[in-house]
C-alpha cells in the first residue's frame, strides 16, 4: 500500500524534472513512510512513496525497472496471489530477486501485457512505462479499492494516488467542479450522486474501477473496461453454502499474506466477526504466540458488548478500544480528516474509522482486515428487502411474495399490506424504467426530495442536475449492482483508503475478492435475502464458526457518534459562528438565513439537522484547506480549529 505519480510529457519542452516529481510525492508521504523513489527518463517520470508490507528489504524498492530496462513500474496495493503467479512465471523462464509482489506484477506484464489484469487477485493501481511499445499503461483494480486520478494538460498527462498530488503539480486549473458539490449537498448524501469519472476538481478525473488506459508517447489514448460486476443469477445447484465458504476461506488465506502482523477492524456485526473468527481459525492464533489484534469502537449510544465479548473469547484476540470522543476532539479530528480525504465525506461516523486506524498505527499494526463490501454484494441493507419483494412479484409467485412480505413486515414493525403497497410502487417503476422520460422524471423527483435542497441558494441549487440511476430497475440483482458500481460502495472504499492511509496502515477487504464478488452476485435470490434475514449464505456458512449472538442478530449498526447532541450543545456557538461568516457561507452556495434557522431549531430540539450541520462544518474546513493551498497540516496548525474552540470556552 503506497502512493505514486506517473507523468507523460507531450513534448520534449515539457519534460519533467526530478524536483517536480519529488514535490508531488512529498505530499503523499503519509501513504508511504518507509521509502521513496523517483525515476525520470526523457518525457516520462515515476515517483513513489512506499509502505513496506511484502519483502521489507531494499529489493522491493520502487520505481522498479525490469532487468532488460524496457519496463518501469510504480504500484499501489497488493497482488494477493503473487506466490501462485510467481511459480507460473518461473516455469515460463522468469527470474526473481525479491520476495514480494511488485516484481511479480512487473514480470506478469512483461509476459502477458495488459491481459495480465485477468490473472490478478488483489487491490491495485499501477503505472508502467513500456519502452518496447512507447506507451504508458495504467490500471485500477476491479472494484476500485485503490484510487487513481488523472489530469490532462497541454504539458502532458499526470496520474496520481490522491488529489493532493495533482494540486501540488500545478497542472490543475484551480476551478472547482461546483456541479459535483451541488449534487452532493442537494441530495444530502453521496448515495444520490452517480459514481462516474468526475471528481470535485474540474478537469480532474478518476480511472474507473475495472478499467485500464494506454497512452502512447505520440498522444494517442486507448481506454478499456476489463471487468464489471454482473447480476446474472445462476441456477441453484450443488451445495451453495459449501462453495461460498470455500471461496471465502481461500480469499481470507490470500488476504492474510503479509510480512507484518495482520489485525482486524471489529464490530459486533457479522461481517467483521466472520473475518476475525476465520483469521483465528486459519492462523491457529490461540496458543500460537501470534495474538490477533482487534480494533473496536465502543459507544454509549449502542451496546455490542455481548457480541464483542463472545468474539474476543472465541478468537483469543487482543482488543484495542476507541471510546466515544469529546466534542472538541471531534472537531479537530474532522478538520484533520478532511485534509486526508480531499473530498467530502458522508457522515460523522467516518471519524470513528479515522480514530480506529490511528489506534492500529499506535499499536504497531500496519495491516488490518475490514468487513467492507458484504452489504453491497450479498444484501445487507434493510432497504434491499423492498427489492427482494419486487423480485418475487415479477416472478409471479404469489404465495412466495405474500410469505416474504409477511416476514419483512414483521422485521420492520409494519403490516403486510404496507409492504405490498411499497412493492407495487417499485414494481411499476421497474416496468417503466426502460422509458428515458420516466427515468428523467423519477431522477428529478428524487432531487426535489433531497434533504439539503432547501438550504442552498437558487443559483447553486440549479447546478444539481438529477442523477439518473444506472443500471435502471428495481429487482434485488439490479439494486445490488447499483450498490457496487454506483453507490454507496465507491464512496465507502474511498473513505476506507483515506482513513487507513492517513496513518500509514494498509486496509484489506476480503469480501471484495473479485472471485467472491462474482460468486455472491450470482447467488439465487433466496441465498441473499429470505424470510426477513439478510446475507443468508454468510449466516449459514458461519454456522458454528461465529457466536450465535452475532449470527442470529438482525440489527445492523454503523459507527454512531454524538454529533446530534454536540451540535445542539458544546458545538452550538461555534456552529453559529460558522453560519454567520464561515468560509462555507462565504462560498455563496448556502442559503444563510435558512441554515441559521435550521441550526436554531436543532438547538431547541425541534428537528434533527445533524446531516446539514455536519456538511456545513466539513465544507467550512474544506474551504479553509483550499484557501491554505492544501499544505500538509502540522500539530497545532489546523485552520480555524482554535477559533472554533475559543467560541465554546
Amino acid at each position: 500500500m503506497c502512493g505514486f505519480v506517473g507523468f507523460l510529457a507531450l513534448s520534449e519542452e515539457s519534460a519533467p524534472t526530478s524536483e517536480w516529481i519529488t514535490s508531488m510525492i512529498d505530499v503523499l508521504a503519509h501513504r508511504g513512510p518507509d521509502d521513496h523513489g523517483v525515476l525520470v527518463d526523457g518525457r516520462t517520470a515515476l515517483g513513489f512513496r512506499r509502505l513496506s508490507i511484502l519483502d521489507l528489504s531494499p529489493a522491493g524498492h520502487q520505481p522498479m525497472t525490469s532487468r532488460d530496462g524496457t519496463l518501469s513500474l510504480v504500484f499501489n496495493g497488493e497482488i494477493y496471489n503473487y506466490l501462485e503467479l510467481r511459480a507460473e512465471l518461473t516455469a515460463l523462464g522468469h527470474h526473481f530477486v525479491s520476495t514480494g509482489d511488485t516484481e511479480v506484477l512487473l514480470a506478469a506484464y512483461a509476459q502477458w501485457g495488459r491481459r495480465c489484469l485477468e490473472r490478478l487477485v488483489g487491490m491495485f493501481a499501477f503505472c508502467i512505462v513500456d519502452r518496447r511499445t512507447s506507451t504508458l499503461f495504467v490500471a485500477r483494480d476491479r472494484l476500485g479499492i485503490k484510487p487513481l486520478y488523472v489530469v490532462r494538460h497541454s504539458r502532458g498527462v499526470l496520474f496520481a494516488s490522491e488529489l493532493k498530488a495533482i494540486r501540488r503539480s500545478g497542472l490543475w486549473t484551480g476551478t472547482l467542479n461546483t456541479a459535483r458539490f451541488a449534487q452532493f449537498l442537494a441530495y444530502g448524501r453521496p448515495e444520490g450522486v452517480p459514481d462516474d469519472a468526475e471528481t470535485y476538481l474540474d478537469g480532474v478525473q478518476q480511472i474507473l474501477p475495472g478499467h485500464s488506459c494506454t497512452l502512447g508517447f505520440d498522444g494517442t489514448r486507448v481506454d478499456e473496461c476489463y471487468w464489471a460486476p454482473r447480476r446474472a443469477e445462476a441456477r441453484e445447484s450443488g451445495d451453495i453454502v459449501a462453495r461460498f465458504l470455500t471461496t471465502f476461506d481461500d480469499a481470507m488465506k490470500l488476504h492474510m499474506r503479509s510480512d507484518l502482523p495482520v489485525g482486524v477492524m471489529l464490530s459486533g456485526g457479522m461481517d467483521s466477526v466472520s473475518i476475525a473468527c476465520t483469521m483465528a481459525q486459519l492462523a491457529g492464533s490461540r496458543g500460537a504466540g501470534k495474538p490477533l489484534h482487534a480494533f473496536c469502537y465502543l459507544s454509549e449510544d449502542f451496546d455490542e458488548s455481548l457480541q464483542l465479548g463472545e468474539t474476543i473469547a472465541l478468537t483469543d484476540a487482543t482488543m484495542h478500544r476507541v471510546s466515544a470522543m469529546e466534542a472538541a476532539t471531534f472537531w479537530s479530528r474532522l478538520r484533520e480528516a478532511i485534509w486526508y480525504h480531499d473530498e467530502p465525506i458522508h457522515s460523522p461516523s467516518v471519524l470513528m474509522g479515522f480514530e480506529l486506524y490511528r489506534l492500529a498505527a499506535a499499536n504497531g499494526v500496519r495491516v488490518v482486515l475490514s468487513g467492507q463490501g458484504a452489504d453491497e454484494t450479498i444484501g445487507g441493507y434493510e432497504y434491499l428487502f423492498d427489492h427482494l419483494l419486487v423480485t418475487e412479484a415479477l416472478r409471479g409467485r404469489l404465495p412466495t411474495l405474500l410469505a416474504q412480505a409477511e416476514s419483512v413486515a414483521a422485521v420492520r414493525g409494519r403490516s403486510r399490506n404496507y409492504m405490498l403497497l411499497r412493492c407495487a410502487r417499485l414494481a411499476r417503476a421497474h416496468l417503466l424504467a426502460h422509458i428515458p422520460a420516466y427515468r428523467r422524471f423519477t431522477a428529478s423527483r428524487r432531487l426535489a426530495e433531497g434533504r439539503g435542497l432547501p438550504f442552498l441558494t437558487p443559483e447553486f441549487r440549479a447546478l444539481a442536475a438529477p442523477a439518473i440511476e444506472a443500471p435502471a430497475g428495481q429487482t434485488l440483482g439490479i439494486a445490488l449492482e447499483r450498490a457496487v458500481r454506483q453507490s454507496p460502495l465507491p464512496h465507502y472504499l474511498r473513505v476506507e483508503d483515506r482513513n487507513s492511509m492517513a496513518h500509514g496502515v494498509e486496509s484489506r477487504v476480503p469480501f471484495l475478492d473479485h472471485r467472491l464478488v462474482e460468486q455472491a452476485m450470482a447467488l439465487p435470490t433466496r441465498w441473499k435475502m429470505f424470510d426477513g434475514w439478510n446475507k443468508r449464505v454468510l449466516r449459514e456458512a458461519m454456522r458454528g464458526r461465529i457466536p450465535a449472538s452475532v449470527r442470529l442478530r438482525r440489527q445492523k449498526f454503523g459507527f454512531p457518534t454524538s454529533a446530534k447532541r454536540w451540535f445542539a450543545g458544546p458545538l452550538a456557538e461555534g456552529m453559529r459562528e460558522i453560519v454567520r461568516d464561515g468560509a462555507a457561507m462565504r462560498s455563496g452556495w448556502f442559503d444563510q438565513p435558512a441554515v441559521a434557522r435550521e441550526l436554531e431549531r436543532h438547538i431547541r430540539g425541534e428537528t434533527d439537522a445533524t446531516n446539514l450541520l455536519f456538511n456545513v462544518a466539513q465544507l467550512d474546513a474544506w474551504f479553509d484547506w483550499h484557501a491554505a493551498g492544501w499544505e500538509r497540516p502540522t500539530a497545532g496548525e489546523l485552520p480555524a480549529a482554535q477559533s472554533f474552540t475559543r467560541s465554546n470556552a
